[in-house]
This record gives structure tokens, C-alpha cells and sequence, in this order.
């Protein structure tokens, strides 16, 4: 970034995530925080400038790191557009900047009261999947590491002190934040559960598993067959979080062949260019079909 860049870049109104963390973090769990925190930004100022007539560029404003300590992840943001190859501030608005923020701890707060209800709705759930997984990604970082914290401020720059001022601070513990990921999955089982299946109800048979949990997503070694579907073994991923528990608990039952045990579950199927199904995406699991019992078992078990 050239100086003078960084010069601009420091005078406009910015944002300070602090991680404060005191254990080694894995990089891409780091890079995920930052990068979800930086898809919420875009997101709230595409909408804020639909709201209010804003520029129609609103939605090119990228966050950009000015500075980065060390002890912790201290890491101060602001806000910029790229123009011609250089990176022009966006000066004119520190509350919008604020607004965002605020907006964050409404979203981190909601999260934490969806984990203490003793209930979860449909209609509980007031934010998009891709906004509770960006935050869930945010939180997770602070809640699974002991005695951190997460820090959101908003520095604007003071021209007559050539100082920064601190015009916002808003301080989540481990604890919070570990309550906030709890309620983020809640919520986004509920989500799960609301999107809709290809196949219903189809008996699923493991053909080979992984030692660990079912992925939802990447390279995956899981195979199953159901074979009102395809005869073949085809890579098979678990969406709901309840589900991963659930199944995994079966896999790792030594009484049972895994191999032999039936799971009656709802799936999305995709399928290559020539029609064939090539991917199974387990969106419900309503029951689990032991080898040796001949009949249906309570799925909460």
C-alpha cells in the first residue's frame, strides 16, 4: 500500500477489532473471523445506502487493514474504495461506521438470547444464514479460547490533536461469545430444518466413513448408498448440526455394524453435467434403522 494510502486511510473514521487471546490461533479459523467481519460491513452499507439514497458505489466499500499489533489480534479497519490503483477513504460519515457496529452487538446480543431459550421458532429467527455464520465465525475464534475477549470500537481521526479518539467501545468475554455461537447454531439448525429436500424420508445406508464427523462442506471421504436413488456409493454431507451429533454417536456405537445401519433422512441430490446423481446432502434426519433390530427406533436416542 503506498504511503501515502496509508496516510488517507488513517485520517478516515475506523473500525479496531481486538481478538484478545492469549492461546494460539489456527489461521484459518483467524482468517474466516476477519473475513466474515468484512462481508457484514459490505452488507450493512449496500443496505444502508438503499435505505437512505445513498451513492450507488456504496457497495465497492471494502474494509481494509491500517494497522496490526502484536500480544493479541489488534487490528484497526477502514473503510475505502478503490479508485485507479489507489485506495480513497471514505471520510465523510464516522456514524455510519458506528451504526455498524451497533449493529453487530444487536446481532451478537440476539444470538446470545437465542442460546438461553428453552424454545426456538421458525419465527425466532430474524437474520439470514450468511449473517449468523459470519458472526458465528467472529465469536467462535473468542469463545474457544480461554479468558479472551472481543473488542469492537470506532476511532475517528481529531485533526487539532492529530490524535485518534475512541468514540465507541463495546467489549464481549469468552463467555458471551461462547453463548453467542451456541445460539448462531440454534438458529441455523432451525434455518436447516426450513430448506426444502429433494427426496424425503429415503433409507441411506453408509457405504465407508471418516473417522471424524460428518463435513458439511470440502473433500470428504463419506459414502453412502440409497439405493431408490443410485445403486452406487456416492460422497455424502451432513448440513444440520444436530444431525453430525446424532449420526456420529451411531458410527462410533461398537454394539452395531455401522456399515449395516439405516438412516431414514431427507436429501438434496446434485448431479453432473449428464444428469447422473454424484452428491447426497443430508438436510434431515428423521430415524435410525438398526441391521439387527428389523424395525424403526426413536431418532433421540
Amino acid at each position: 500500500m503506498k504511503s501515502s494510502s496509508l496516510e488517507n486511510l488513517m485520517k478516515a473514521p475506523r473500525i479496531r477489532l481486538h481478538l484478545d487471546v492469549s492461546e494460539p490461533v489456527e489461521l484459518v479459523e483467524m482468517t474466516l473471523a476477519f473475513q466474515g467481519f468484512g462481508y457484514e460491513y459490505q452488507d450493512f452499507i449496500k443496505s444502508h445506502a438503499k435505505e437512505t439514497g445513498g451513492k450507488a458505489n456504496a457497495g465497492d466499500v471494502r474494509l481494509y487493514i491500517t494497522k496490526i499489533e502484536s500480544n493479541c489480534i489488534l487490528a484497526e479497519l477502514a473503510p475505502a474504495l478503490p479508485l485507479l490503483g489507489v485506495l480513497a477513504p471514505v471520510l465523510s460519515d464516522v456514524n455510519t461506521v458506528a451504526d455498524f457496529i451497533r449493529n453487530m452487538k444487536d446481532s451478537i446480543d440476539w444470538m446470545k438470547a437465542l442460546a438461553q431459550k428453552d424454545d426456538v421458532r421458525t419465527d425466532d429467527i430474524i437474520e439470514s444464514k450468511r449473517k449468523i455464520n459470519n458472526i458465528k465465525n467472529i465469536v467462535n475464534l473468542v469463545g474457544k479460547n480461554k479468558d479472551a475477549s472481543l473488542g469492537l470500537d470506532v476511532l475517528r481521526y481529531e485533526e487539532t490533536s492529530g490524535k485518534d479518539r475512541a468514540i465507541l467501545e463495546i467489549k464481549f468475554t469468552n463467555a458471551e461469545c461462547r453463548q453467542a455461537e451456541q445460539g448462531a447454531m440454534r438458529a441455523l439448525e432451525i434455518l436447516d430444518n426450513k430448506e426444502s429436500a429433494d427426496r424425503e424420508k429415503v433409507l441411506m445406508y453408509f457405504y465407508q466413513t471418516n473417522t471424524d464427523d460428518p463435513k458439511t462442506s470440502g473433500r470428504t471421504g463419506d459414502k453412502a448408498i440409497i439405493s431408490s436413488i443410485s445403486k452406487e456409493p456416492l460422497s455424502v454431507y451432513v448440513i444440520p448440526e444436530v444431525a453430525h451429533q446424532k449420526i456420529r454417536y451411531v458410527l462410533d456405537d461398537k454394539a452395531h455394524n455401522p456399515l449395516q445401519t439405516g438412516f431414514v433422512v431427507d436429501v438434496n441430490i446434485e448431479k453432473d453435467r449428464k444428469g447422473m446423481p454424484r452428491i447426497y446432502r443430508v438436510m434431515r434426519l428423521h430415524d435410525v434403522i438398526y441391521g439387527d433390530e428389523g424395525g424403526d427406533i426413536d431418532p433421540e436416542r
